[in-house]
Parts: C-alpha cells; sequence; structure tokens
C-alpha cells in the first residue's frame, strides 16, 4: 500500500550522512490541516518532482535524489488538538535535507534548490544552512581575509579604519584625487568609492584610478604607510572582469563590489582569478530586499555573512545596531559571527559595521565582536568641524585606545580631534541623532 509519507522523504536526523547532504532551517507560517505534508511537498518540488507524479520519478529517483524532511517543530510544541488552535495560522520551524550530488559547488543553483520557487509560496523564511565541507571545499573563500588584509596594511590588532568617496555622486575624477589624498595622508587604511559611485562619462573609474593610483605611490613613498582604495567596478559580469584587470594593471590594491546587485557569484568569479589577485571589499546594497521580512527571504547572517565569505569578500560592510539604519543587535552580532568564525577552515572575512558609526561607538562594537572589525565612516569623517584629515586621525586614535583598553575621554586628552568628535556626537549609543530613526 502506497503511503501518504513517502518514507524515502521522510527521515530522521541521524539517519542521514551529513556529509553528503545540505541541511537548510525554515520558518513557515500559514493555513493548513497537514503540516507534514505542507513541508514533505516543499522537499518534493524543490527536488525530484511536482504537484502530481511523473513517470520518470520512481521510488529510487526520491530516495537517491528527493529532499528529506528531517525535522518539523510546530511552535508551541503542541501534542493534542487545542481547541483555541483551529482554523488560525500555524508556525513551524522545519528542515530539509538536499543531496549535494543534486546541485555541486554552485551557490546560485543551491538557492534555486533551496528557496527557489517555495520562495512564491506564502510566508517561508530561509533562517540557516548547514554546508558540508565537500561543498565549501569548493570555494576559496577571501584571498586575504582578516589576517592578510593586517599584515598588507601593518594595522596589527586596532579596528581598520575605512572612508568613502564623498559627494556620493557628482565628483570628478580630479576632485576625488584630493579627497584620496588628504584621506591617504591623514593615515587611513581603506578608502573606497561610495556605493553609489559609477562608472559615469563624467567621472569613469579608469580616470579616477589613474589619479588614485599615483596618489597612493606618492603617500606610501612620503609616509611609508599602505593605503587601500577600491573603487567601485560593479556591473555586467564581463566588464567588472575587464574593469578589475585594468585596476590591477594601474597599481590599485582594491576593488569594491555591490556584491547583492550582482550576485555572489559574479563576486566569487572576480575573487578567486589568479591575475586579478586583490582584496575586496562587498557592499551591502539591495540587501534589506532579501532579509528584513520576518516572514520571506534569507536570514542576514547568510545574505551579508556566510555567502559574502564563501565567494570572496575580505571585507563586507553593513548596518550596525547602533547607527541610521535598523537592525537587530543580535542579528548584526551573528553576521560578525558568520564572518570570523571557523568554518572548514576557510580564511576569515572582516565585519564592517557601518551606517551611523561615530567614534564614540567604537568601544560598543568592540564589545561585541572584539577587535577584528573595520569601521566604515562617511559624517564622523567628513564632517568633523576640523575637517576629514581630524576625522581619520580622531577615529584612529578612538580604534587604538580601544584596543589598548584606553577609555575615549581619558585618550582625548592627548587628542584635539577626538575631543571634539566626543564633545559633538557623545560616547556610547546616541540614535536620537539620525533622521531616518525619528
Amino acid at each position: 500500500m502506497k503511503t501518504k509519507y513517502d518514507p524515502n522523504i521522510f527521515k530522521l536526523p541521524e539517519s542521514i550522512d551529513r556529509e553528503q547532504y545540505i541541511i537548510c532551517t525554515y520558518l513557515c507560517e500559514g493555513y493548513t490541516s497537514d503540516l507534514l505534508n505542507k513541508v514533505g511537498a516543499m522537499a518534493i518540488e524543490q527536488t525530484t518532482g511536482t504537484w502530481a507524479p511523473v513517470p520518470l520519478e520512481t521510488p529510487e529517483v526520491r530516495r537517491r535524489h528527493g529532499g528529506k524532511v528531517i525535522a518539523v517543530h510546530e511552535i508551541p510544541g503542541y501534542e493534542f488538538d487545542m481547541v483555541e488552535a483551529r482554523g488560525k495560522e500555524r508556525m513551524a520551524v522545519f528542515q530539509i535535507a538536499f543531496p549535494f550530488e543534486n546541485m555541486g559547488a554552485n551557490l546560485a543553483q543551491v538557492l534555486t534548490s533551496v528557496i527557489g520557487n517555495i520562495s512564491m509560496a506564502g510566508k517561508l523564511k530561509l533562517l540557516d544552512i548547514d554546508f558540508p565541507k565537500v561543498f565549501t571545499d569548493g570555494f576559496k573563500g577571501p584571498r586575504f581575509g582578516v589576517e592578510g588584509l593586517r599584515e598588507l596594511t601593518g594595522v596589527s590588532k586596532r579596528p581598520f579604519i575605512v572612508s568613502m568617496i564623498k559627494p556620493c555622486t557628482g565628483a570628478t575624477a580630479e576632485n576625488a584625487g584630493k579627497l584620496i589624498r588628504e584621506l591617504a595622508m591623514a593615515g587611513i587604511d581603506w578608502i573606497k568609492d561610495d556605493e553609489l559611485f559609477s562608472d559615469t562619462d563624467y567621472c569613469t573609474v579608469k580616470a579616477r584610478a589613474k589619479i588614485a593610483a599615483d596618489i597612493l605611490k606618492d603617500v606610501y613613498e612620503r609616509t611609508g604607510k599602505k593605503v587601500i582604495y577600491s573603487p567601485n567596478i560593479t556591473d555586467r559580469p564581463d566588464r567588472m572582469l575587464d574593469k578589475a584587470k585594468m585596476c590591477k594593471e594601474m597599481g590599485i590594491p582594491g576593488l569594491m563590489i555591490n556584491t547583492l546587485t550582482v550576485g555572489w557569484p559574479s563576486m566569487q568569479m572576480i575573487a578567486e582569478n589568479d591575475e586579478i589577485d586583490l582584496p575586496i571589499l562587498a557592499h551591502p546594497a539591495f540587501a534589506g530586499a532579501m532579509y528584513e521580512s520576518h516572514y520571506s527571504g534569507v536570514s542576514s547572517h547568510l545574505i551579508l555573512g556566510k555567502f559574502m565569505r564563501m565567494c570572496g569578500a575580505d571585507i563586507v560592510i553593513y548596518p550596525c545596531a547602533y547607527g541610521k539604519v535598523d537592525i537587530n543587535r543580535e542579528r548584526y552580532i551573528r553576521i560578525a559571527q558568520s564572518l570570523l568564525t571557523e568554518l572548514h577552515g576557510m580564511k576569515r572575512t572582516f565585519p564592517g559595521p557601518a551606517a551611523g558609526v561615530y567614534q564614540g561607538l567604537i568601544p560598543d562594537v568592540a564589545s561585541d565582536l572584539g577587535l577584528d572589525f573595520s569601521i566604515s565612516a562617511g559624517a564622523a569623517m567628513h564632517a568633523h568641524p576640523m575637517g576629514a584629515a581630524a576625522g581619520v586621525e580622531s577615529l584612529i586614535r578612538a580604534a587604538e585606545a580601544t584596543a589598548e583598553g584606553i577609555p575615549l575621554q581619558e585618550a582625548a586628552k592627548d587628542c584635539e580631534s577626538l575631543k571634539v568628535a566626543l564633545d559633538l556626537w557623545g560616547e556610547g549609543v546616541n540614535q536620537e541623532m539620525f533622521d531616518l530613526k525619528k
């Protein structure tokens, strides 16, 4: 007799070889009279079948290639019918194990497989993915990572300081060059294009890269400081590759990509190209459209954490919980953990909390993340009353003091630019200053 609940699909977690499966955890909510059947249908939909049986979907095909439902946990964990629960939406966390051989080490195909058609099936959010080592071995991860960037720049302990070209759009190559020189001479670690700064007729990537390469060479000869500048090469994948190679030939020391608008595999293509061999800063533009819903999409620690790291980002910019945009504090910490903790021997990626970060927040971020993070400062640098160079100086001194265990007010006694910043923006969390939070 054929059972409704196919034993080729419904399994115990202990029954599968975790090195041969990609295990996905989901949250679902909706009206259903049979939660098990609903989850089983999702497993079939994303692997071997569809809404009706097809001739070639044999029991052997299901056994080998079908998704396996290995856990279904309703919330609350009802053990008998509750009258008050009838007719209401039901919520559950469940796990489906997908055979690795169905997709290989291909992130685009993984996402198609685990959150493809079912992403349009109502309230369903992909909470996490547990990748086997055989999968992550197909990714090189960051080329430099935390340790490589520290060695490259000589910043051995304190958090990295990153800034961007401002204004976001409209700057000429010459004006961008003036700002790059000012920031570099002040001792900054990394300068990036703003994510809105594109390859335009009035300011091409090539034009500003040429100016920047000459400036960075001169700064190094004058100060001995290796400053990274990363132009925004976001474009069609073939054009991105051309721009990356051009930047390498011109002596540009880094690249920036709006990763989510071009796709993780496009960044991976650049990161794993040995001819390019440059560190990559990944920007999170478009991320909110993917993770901000409580009931759909994909969790932020996958979008901005694990996927970014596997596909080669050396630094990932993402929202700080204390800044100008909303993100849950535990989520911003979990993103950093996804970038920094052990992942099958893969190099670690610098978390880059940003969007309203200022000098007085650095100790709070360090308390959450440790010292391996970068601060991406726009207003805290460019709006400093003493100028952008003073903004750089004050941020570096705040980072150094934090690494040395020195209170910021104590460090400010010998650093006027830090004192001015603390007097203006305060020390600790102060979200009332952000219009986006009002």
